[in-house]
């Protein structure tokens, strides 16, 4: 902004009477009116008069140009901030957080526990709250290049909704890309991904794909049980890793600014979910991921969101540097992201990410940030992820109050 540190009121009332003094006055400021004709005295005058008319227009509309770009500049400097992403300057819509003061005596929140032990539940928040926590005032954030990337493994039963949650985004299609990642489906993922692509095509979106990966390694079993035992989350969230990381590599172009990594299982989400994201500005940031029994109780299905406590971190030291760390097997030292709702901010640090709804700046990917496929500090995949973010000095951050509901 050095422009606007320049221009100044007072500075802009000086430029501005200098101008008119040698642009619109020739010869004042000296005492003396120039002319050519010096013996015509009527020639002389109307020249100089045409002269003077023609730099006074010209002059006036470069004056109205600088007056505009100044208000604007003003303005902007008032509202917002500016962030490099990639190698482009953009105006962006940059949620503030000092600005955010959250009246905690007239709406009542849950207090944040020591830790979220065996309890999975989360309660709802009033219209009140959860319209304060997500409200937008500006609508530059829809302003950047956004690549949805979605692995799919037998998942013929969610295309179809999947397609219709990309479509109830209200971000601009013409900003929005979608790839696919297929990975060893053995019913007809493939073919109705495939009809997906020509989907999201019609509706108009920038670019949109699916890939096919045929790689070994994965789990295979028809049993979520099975699928989701502990003993098997290993060779699962590594293979998952792997999928992830060749999705990213083939699928993620130059001029992205931004990858929102969505499962395909999801059941509904926010309609401004990316608006909401981008507006918070962080590097990795996620969305809280419940799921919805069918008594209407509120449960956290995404449990690799959370933030470390002292007691968690304690234990992990006493833990081999090979043994694997994942939560929703047994009581959690650790705080889950639904549960930070208590601070009272709509953005909040955490220390560890699911994959439900993960968006990260593209460029942090460009700079090596991936989904380790092996242990990092004693994590996989996307808390893996976290876990890299952070030792790059990249911020991980959470979303409580804004929901996405998992089948």
């Amino acid at each position: 902004m050095g422009v606007v540190s320049y221009l100044n009121d007072d500075n802009v009332i000086d430029i501005i009477h200098e101008m008119l003094t040698y642009i619109v006055y020739p010869g004042i400021r000296d005492g003396v009116i120039r002319c050519t004709n010096i013996n015509d005295n009527k020639d002389c005058f109307t020249m100089v008069s045409h002269k003077r008319l023609l730099k006074s227009v010209v002059f006036l509309i470069f004056l109205f140009s600088i007056i505009k770009i100044y208000w604007t500049m003003i303005k902007r400097q008032g509202n917002q901030s500016t962030d490099v992403i990639g190698s482009k300057l953009t105006m962006m819509c940059q949620y503030n957080e000092t600005r955010t003061v959250f009246n905690a005596s007239k709406y009542k929140l849950s207090p944040v526990p020591k830790h979220s032990l065996k309890n999975d539940t989360t309660e709802p928040v009033s219209p009140e709250i959860a319209e304060f926590f997500t409200r937008l005032n500006r609508t530059l954030c829809e302003d950047f290049s956004v690549l949805i990337l979605t692995p799919i493994h037998n998942s013929e039963r969610d295309i179809e909704n999947y397609v219709n949650l990309i479509r109830t985004l209200n971000y601009p299609k013409n900003r929005l890309s979608v790839v696919l990642g297929e990975d060893g489906s053995n019913d007809r993922t493939f073919l109705k991904a495939q009809n997906a692509i020509e989907v999201f095509r019609s509706i108009g979106l920038r670019r949109a794909d699916v890939l096919h990966f045929n790689f070994t390694g994965g789990l295979e079993t028809n049993s979520w049980m099975k699928e989701h035992s502990y003993v098997n989350q290993f060779q699962r969230r590594s293979h998952l890793a792997r999928a992830r990381n060749l999705l990213l590599m083939s699928a993620l172009m130059g001029d992205e600014d931004y990858v929102l990594w969505m499962d395909s299982d999801l059941r509904s989400v926010p309609p401004d979910l990316i608006q909401q994201m981008i507006y918070v500005n962080k590097d990795v940031v996620t969305a809280s991921c419940l799921f919805r029994e069918n008594n209407g109780r509120l449960r956290i299905y995404d449990k690799n969101s959370w933030r470390e406590t002292a007691e968690s971190l304690q234990r992990q030291r006493k833990l081999p540097q090979q043994q694997l760390v994942v939560e929703g097997y047994g009581a959690s030292l650790r705080v889950y992201l639904p549960h930070l709702q208590g601070e009272g901010k709509r953005v909040v640090s955490i220390d560890g990410v699911g994959g439900c709804s993960l968006m990260i700046k593209a460029e942090c990917h460009r700079n090596g940030l991936y989904f380790p496929e092996k242990l990092f500090l004693r994590h996989i995949e996307t808390e893996g992820l976290a876990k890299m973010a952070k030792h790059m000095g990249y911020g991980v951050y959470g979303l409580p109050f804004l929901n996405i509901f998992h089948s």
